[in-house]
C-alpha cells in the first residue's frame, strides 16, 4: 500500500473504422490533453508543452531531455469495440445511442464515485517519451452536471427497488482535463430517458444502470 505502481497494458478492444487520419485537435482540447500528460507522467520529471508556448517561452536552450513536445495531430474514430461491445459518440451519429458512458472518478474525501457523460469522440495520439514513442488510445467525453434537485424514485416503501440516477439533459461541466480518459477508464454504458420533474415539467436526463 506505500509503494507507488506505475505501468500500461494493451488496449483490450479495437478501434472501428472509419478512422479521420492526422486531424488537428481544437486549441481547447490540446491543452487539456498537455495537461493530462503532464499529470500521468508525473514521475519521470519530463514536462510536456506545445510547440508554441515553448518557442514563446523561449526554453531552446534548456536540458534537452527536460521537456517533450506534444503534437496536435490525432487519428480521430466514431466508435470502438470492446469485447462483444460497441461504444459509440457524437462523431458517429449512427451509433450515438451508444455514446452514453460511465467512469470512475476518486473525488476530494477519498471516495470513488461514477459520473455519467457523453463521448464526442475517441483519438489515438502517439507521444514520445524517453523510452520511445507511445500510442495512447483516449476518449474525449462531456460529463453531464446532476440535477439541482434531488428526488426518489421507489416502488411501494423500497427506496432501493429502482437504480436511477437524474442528470440534467442539456448541462455539461466545463472543459477540463477529466475531459480527456483513457478508454481503459469507461466503466460502462448506460440509457438514457427524458424525465419530467415536476409542474414546470422540467426535463433531467434518467440514468438506468
Amino acid at each position: 500500500m506505500e509503494d507507488t505502481i506505475t505501468g500500461s497494458e494493451s488496449f483490450p478492444g479495437e478501434i472501428l473504422t472509419p478512422i479521420n487520419e492526422q486531424v488537428d485537435l481544437p486549441d481547447d482540447v490540446f491543452k487539456c490533453l498537455i495537461t493530462y500528460y503532464n499529470e500521468a507522467y508525473d514521475d519521470i520529471n519530463v514536462k510536456f508543452i506545445s510547440m508554441t508556448d515553448f518557442i514563446e517561452q523561449d526554453l531552446q536552450n534548456e536540458v534537452s531531455n527536460q521537456y517533450t513536445i506534444v503534437q496536435p495531430k490525432i487519428d480521430q474514430c466514431g466508435r470502438i469495440r470492446v469485447a462483444a461491445e460497441i461504444f459509440g459518440s457524437v462523431l458517429a451519429p449512427r451509433y450515438k445511442k451508444n455514446s452514453h458512458i460511465l467512469a470512475k472518478f476518486i473525488q476530494s474525501n477519498n471516495l470513488i464515485e461514477l459520473f455519467p457523460g457523453q463521448v464526442q469522440y475517441y483519438f489515438e495520439h502517439k507521444l514520445q517519451l524517453p523510452t520511445g514513442v507511445k500510442t495512447h488510445r483516449l476518449a474525449y467525453v462531456k460529463w453531464y452536471l446532476p440535477e439541482r434537485n434531488r428526488f426518489h424514485c421507489r416502488i411501494e416503501e423500497d427506496y432501493r427497488s429502482v437504480n436511477i440516477e437524474l442528470w440534467n439533459n442539456n448541462e455539461f461541466y466545463n472543459l477540463s482535463r477529466d475531459s480527456i480518459i483513457p478508454i481503459h477508464n469507461i466503466y460502462g454504458q448506460f440509457v438514457p430517458a427524458n424525465f419530467i420533474v415536476g409542474k414546470k415539467e422540467q426535463i433531467a436526463k434518467l440514468i438506468w444502470q
